[in-house]
């Protein structure tokens, strides 16, 4: 069975491009990827390739602004029996639904159904993708809830899903980024950090909620630095300098991802809204245990013991989740309960799911 992968793949940045270079190796399927991911304005944080990861083998045919190569990758994937088209971005509905006309069997695997900066018209591009697939695959039950609702919804009038549509709700497997991990004591001595440290690590954009962290911080009873690492998505000004909170706001390549995850003892994930986390499954390939907020798919990966589940848009009960893991916790229980998290959300798993529903398209 041939199959064939539409997605962004390494050397592009962060998670989803991680993903899809890890889904491909999984399935044995050729990729077809970007040479231009988004116009400049659609991505306001730096350069969109990381030079510290390696090519995947792929064809770096589509550009988002030229639509000649959309029709190009439209021809090349007829001659696969099965087309997995990465979701995340509006910005590729159009092409997207283009290079799916005339195609047999396609599958949708959809990093989140929402718009993190949402808009009405945003939702009905999106929409015509999701109507499109034979199979939407889904990394939470509240992103199932919503992949129902938007496969019945047009631009403004209901209309019943495809005979063929299916919802298809799984885990999203945990992220192994990063090289060889150093020891917490090699990483802190990197950083002269030294006491407690909580890490909130990724592109800071308004619904990670790092303000929420750094309220938090000024109402911890306990002594414990917060380490703020990653490129601001929206050219803002730098927060404020407040006691116990070292910032590195630049975008965080690869190569050093170990040794920040390996200098903390916990990860914040104070999030606003979200799928499902790639900053969460990261921190479980780390042995680190989480403290989250209850949206999206956070509550069906963190179970109390690999993690503390809070309230969104709460400091108080962020800093007391803080104060709770610092103090009164089994940290080492906890660690051990996160590695165990990494090894239930594997990539072997996640890849017999996908062949499974890719055998299933033959019948």
């Amino acid at each position: 069975m041939r199959v064939a992968i539409v997605g962004p793949v390494y050397p592009y940045r962060a998670g989803i491009a991680y993903c899809t270079t890890r889904l491909a190796e999984e399935l044995g399927a050729d990729v077809i990827s970007f040479k231009r991911q988004y116009p400049k304005h659609f991505y306001p944080g730096g350069d969109d390739i990381d030079p510290s990861l390696p090519r995947a083998n792929a064809d770096f045919l589509l550009d988002i602004l030229n639509p000649i190569t959309w029709f190009q990758a439209g021809r090349r994937l007829r001659d696969y029996d099965a087309i997995i088209f990465v979701w995340w971005i509006w910005v590729w509905a159009l092409p997207y639904r283009l290079m799916m006309i005339g195609k047999r069997r396609v599958i949708l695997q959809c990093h989140n159904i929402g718009e993190k900066e949402p808009a009405r018209w945003k939702r009905a591009l999106a929409n015509l993708v999701f109507r499109r697939a034979n199979v939407l695959v889904v990394h939470a039950r509240s992103e199932a809830d919503e992949a129902r609702r938007r496969v019945r919804a047009g631009f403004s009038r209901p209309a019943k899903a495809g005979p063929h549509a299916q919802i298809v709700q799984t885990f999203l497997p945990v992220h192994e980024l990063g090289r060889d991990i150093p020891s917490r004591e090699e990483a802190r001595q990197k950083f002269k950090l030294s006491g407690n440290v909580a890490l909130f690590f990724g592109h800071i954009r308004p619904f990670k909620g790092l303000d929420i962290a750094l309220q938090a911080w000024r109402q911890l009873k306990t002594n414990a630095t917060l380490l703020v690492a990653g490129e601001s998505w929206w050219r803002t000004a730098a927060p404020a300098v407040q006691p116990n909170v070292r910032f590195d706001l630049r975008f965080i390549p690869d190569a050093e991802i170990a040794t920040y995850f390996a200098a903390a003892d916990v990860v914040l994930a104070p999030y606003r809204i979200e799928a499902q986390s790639g900053v969460a499954l990261t921190a479980f390939h780390f042995a680190r245990p989480v403290i989250a907020t209850s949206v999206g798919g956070l509550p069906e990966i963190i179970d109390g013991r690999n993690g503390i589940l809070v309230p969104p848009e709460d400091p108080a009960a962020l800093a007391r989740a803080v104060d709770e893991f610092f103090t009164r916790r089994d940290r080492a229980d906890m660690e051990r309960a996160a590695a165990e998290s990494a090894r239930r959300y594997s990539w072997q798993e996640y890849g017999a799911i996908m062949n499974r529903l890719l055998v299933s398209s033959r019948a």
